[in-house]
Parts: structure tokens; C-alpha cells; sequence
């Protein structure tokens, strides 16, 4: 087997043994980490991806043109949009119910 099988393995045993020990402070945090600092990465990737599709459809024609140009570009930052909403969303109502709790 490869290293990387090797590492993937003893991870998923030591999470099944317990090793991840995840509480809702944990969750909470992965949230604010995510919306903070992963989110921004993904929307720079999702920004430069479809900055390169669009440049590339200079050089197609008919649907690929359209596809390239438009569709997938707005999918991306429907995609984005929608996600951001549900992760804010989330933060908002779990922090709400963890003040109370």
C-alpha cells in the first residue's frame, strides 16, 4: 500500500477509537474557522475558475461558448451565494441556541 492509503487508514481507526472528539464547541469553532478563513479560499479557487472558463470561451463557439461564458460562471456564484447563506444561516441559529443552553 501507499504512504497515503497508510495515513488514511490509521486516521479513519483513530477516529473510530475515539481519537476525534468532537463537542459542540468543536462544531462551533470548525463554523467560524470555515466562514472566516475557508470560505474566502474557495470563493478566490470559484473566482479565478470561472475567470479562466470565461477566457477560454473566446475561443469556442455555439453552446460551449454560452455554457462557458455564462452558465457555468453563474452557476459557480449561485453555488457560492447559496452556500455562504446556509453556513451563515447555521452559525447564526446554532450560536443563538448555545447562548441559551
Amino acid at each position: 500500500m501507499s504512504t497515503w492509503t497508510d495515513m488514511r487508514d490509521k486516521a479513519l481507526e483513530a477516529m473510530k477509537e475515539g481519537a476525534l472528539d468532537v463537542v459542540e464547541e468543536t462544531k462551533q469553532k470548525f463554523l467560524e474557522n470555515f466562514i472566516e478563513a475557508g470560505m474566502p479560499a474557495v470563493e478566490a479557487y470559484a473566482e479565478l475558475f470561472s475567470a479562466t472558463v470565461q477566457e477560454q470561451a473566446q475561443n469556442e463557439a455555439g453552446w460551449v461558448k454560452i455554457r462557458d461564458m455564462f452558465v457555468i460562471p453563474l452557476a459557480v456564484k449561485v453555488a457560492l451565494g447559496v452556500g455562504k447563506g446556509i453556513f451563515s444561516m447555521v452559525q447564526g441559529k446554532t450560536g443563538k441556541v448555545a447562548a441559551t443552553a
